[in-house]
This record gives structure tokens, C-alpha cells and sequence, in this order.
């Protein structure tokens, strides 16, 4: 019998890419990035981590953006997470493998009066308890590297297909995963599985981790393999401003550690926002308040008008000069925000908002990336958009 033939139906199916031209791209309106925050840590429609050690309140802080998102809008216009307004509103999904349904209504109802809302308004605010379960895994492994959904899973993503929710927590991931956190395959398949449900469905996922006290980098909360935040596109490592590395958290100088309930927020990665951002935070009245202070009202004013005409002035003494630039990262040392942060008279304008000068002049017409040199010299570079 002809081998081919014999094994036709034990093929895999047939895989057809279908490719986009980026030259498609070419007037095509950009959406604007998203975030379910007002600080911008959980970015729309993406999967993210709120790390911490056990007991440092990320389950406290979960269920006040979930109570921020789910009020509805007929209740109030407009609803704060730690001081300032959350971006998207609607349904929200708490699935929880360890508080169990009173505990959520302890926080939950502390969260209420602290931030001055009935809840009796949060019907869009659905609590899964699976504390007591002993099957609470939604992906396990039974294999090494492989990694399956469980009936559980299963059951919540048509959940998720049925309520359509603007955010999903789920809490925590060392009890809803069942496999070894130091595989990196596991890791990067945890978040391409729920990365795909949150396109699929149009949510935010965002899983609380608390790491191991093995194998544990203090300073991002980062624990198991890198796939875990690689896959991830913000990991949030909530933490008590005096944390050391190496430091036990439950001794501090031979003494029970005093807890006046400040934390330190920090934005270990962040692929759509600014890295390295810190947010100082402080229990009060059985949630979270933003101890930061803040911003002057005029604050900023000015300032994307200011860094246009320092980018314009920058670009026309380097003209003068018959300097190359690009507008290109890739450039390297001919990238014009770069070179005008190192060596241009930028008037304290910083590297970012050169970047943004940059593109919304581009976006603009007033100045334009146009081609130079021939054959294999020819290359793109920046001027000032030639009238007409």
C-alpha cells in the first residue's frame, strides 16, 4: 500500500497565512492605546500580572478596580481607581481560588464605604468562588511542556462569551495553573492561551501572582521562568516601600515587621506605557488612596507646543549644518530625538516628548521622512516638508 496514502488521514490540517502588506498601512487610521486604568498599569484587550507577596492587599486592590469598572454608568458617570478615573466600564469577572465569597464581601463592602458607593450597584460585578474546590486549576500540565484547559476553563471562557466583560481577574495564578512555573514553555503558553481568549472576546485579563519564596527576584516579584512576564504585557509589582532583597517579610529586625499599610506600585514592564513608573499607595479605611501628590491643574500646558518648536529649531540648525538625521530608533546615533537630546540646545524638553514632537510634526506634513542617495546608498532621512 502507498505510504502517502496510508497516512493521508493522520495529516495535520493544511495552514493557509494570510499576510498583510504594510504598505496597506499607508493612511490608515491608528486606534488609540487603551488602558482599563486611569495610571495606565492594565492595558485593554492584553493579559497583565499584579505581583506581591502573600498579604500585601493585591486582592484588596484587584476588587476596587473591579468595583471602579463595574458600577454602572447610570449609578455614576464617572468612578475612581485610586483617585483617578477608569477608562473602560462594564462587566467585570472576579474568579477567585482562595478568598472565598465572604471574604470578598468583607473587602468588598470595606470598599464601599470607604469610596462612598452602595453595593447594591454591582450586579456587573460577578464573584466565582473556588476557594473550597480542590479541582481550581483552569490549565494544567499532565505531560512535561504540554499544557491543556480544564473543564473549568472551559466553563469560564463561556462565561466570558456569555457576559462579554470588560475585565477578568483571576487570583492567582500559583493555584489556577497546575504546572511547573519553571518551564518556560508553560509560561509562554499560560499567556498565549489567555492572550487569545482576550482578543477573541474583546476583555482584559489580569492575573495576581504572588511569587514563591524560591527562586524569587524581590525587585520585580518576578519568580519561575521569564516566560511568565515576557508574555505579559505589563506585570505590576505591588510591594511595602521598605522591601530588601533578601529580606524575610515577616521579620524585621528580629521583630514582627510594623505595617502602616503604604505600598509602592511599580511598573517592572510595561510594553504600551512608561517602564520603570512608581505609584505610592496607602491602606485607609479598608482600601487603597494614592499618597502621591498631585499634579497642578496647568501642569503641562504648553509643553507639546514647546517641544514642537524645539524639535523645528533643533532640526533647522542641524540642516544648516548638512547633518543626516532619521526618524528611525534604528538609526542609531542618527535618530533626530536621540541626537537632539544628547547634543542640542533642547531648552529642558526631555527624550519622550522630543519622540512626540517628532511624530505628531510628521503626522502633521510639516516635516517628512524623503528618499537620498541611489542603489544601495539610498536611504531615508528627515526634512522639513518641502512647499508647494
Amino acid at each position: 500500500m502507498d505510504d502517502s496514502f496510508a497516512d493521508r488521514g493522520k495529516r495535520e490540517p493544511e495552514v493557509f497565512l494570510d499576510p498583510i502588506a504594510a504598505s496597506s498601512f499607508k493612511g490608515r487610521p491608528i486606534p488609540a492605546r487603551e488602558f482599563i486604568d486611569g495610571f495606565e498599569f492594565f492595558p485593554v484587550n492584553e493579559v497583565s500580572y499584579l505581583a506581591g507577596m502573600g498579604a500585601v492587599g493585591k486582592t484588596t486592590l484587584a476588587l476596587q478596580l473591579a468595583a471602579a469598572v463595574a458600577i454602572p454608568a447610570t449609578v455614576a458617570q464617572v468612578t475612581h481607581f485610586l483617585g483617578r478615573p477608569v477608562n473602560r466600564r462594564g462587566p467585570v469577572m472576579f474568579y477567585s481560588s482562595e478568598d472565598d465569597e465572604y471574604e470578598c464581601q468583607r473587602k468588598l463592602e470595606d470598599i464601599a464605604a470607604a469610596e462612598c458607593f452602595d453595593i447594591g450597584h454591582l450586579s456587573k460585578l460577578l464573584v466565582y468562588d473556588h476557594a473550597a474546590r480542590l479541582d481550581k486549576a483552569l490549565l494544567e500540565s499532565r505531560k512535561q511542556r504540554d499544557l491543556t484547559e480544564t473543564p473549568i476553563f472551559k466553563a469560564l471562557m463561556a462565561e466570558v462569551e456569555r457576559h462579554r466583560p470588560e475585565l477578568v481577574i483571576l487570583d492567582n495564578k500559583a493555584q489556577i495553573v497546575d504546572a511547573d512555573e519553571l518551564q518556560r514553555g508553560i509560561a509562554t503558553k499560560v499567556g498565549n492561551i489567555l492572550g487569545h481568549y482576550a482578543k477573541l472576546h474583546g476583555t482584559t485579563f489580569v492575573i495576581l501572582a504572588h511569587p514563591s519564596l524560591t527562586g524569587i527576584n524581590q525587585k520585580t516579584g518576578a519568580s519561575g521562568s521569564t516566560g511568565w512576564v515576557n508574555t505579559g504585557r505589563a506585570n505590576i509589582y505591588m510591594r511595602p516601600p521598605d522591601e530588601k532583597e533578601g529580606a524575610s517579610t515577616d521579620d524585621y529586625n528580629g521583630q514582627l515587621r510594623p505595617d502602616d499599610g503604604r505600598r509602592v506600585l511599580v511598573v517592572q514592564k510595561a510594553n504600551l506605557t512608561q517602564q520603570g513608573r512608581v505609584v505610592n499607595i496607602q491602606r485607609d479605611c479598608g482600601c487603597y488612596r494614592c499618597t502621591d501628590k498631585p499634579k497642578r491643574a496647568d501642569d503641562g500646558i504648553g509643553r507639546e507646543s514647546k517641544a514642537e518648536r524645539v524639535f523645528q529649531k533643533l532640526l533647522s540648525q542641524w540642516a544648516v549644518m548638512k547633518n543626516e538625521l532619521s526618524s528611525s530608533p534604528e538609526a542609531r546615533g542618527l535618530y533626530a530625538p536621540s541626537a537632539f537630546f544628547r547634543n542640542g540646545d533642547r531648552e529642558g524638553v526631555s527624550l519622550r516628548e522630543l519622540e512626540r514632537a517628532m511624530f505628531s510634526l510628521l503626522q502633521k506634513g510639516e516635516i517628512e521622512n524623503r528618499e537620498i542617495g541611489n542603489g544601495t546608498r539610498k536611504r531615508n532621512r528627515l526634512f522639513f516638508k518641502l512647499k508647494s
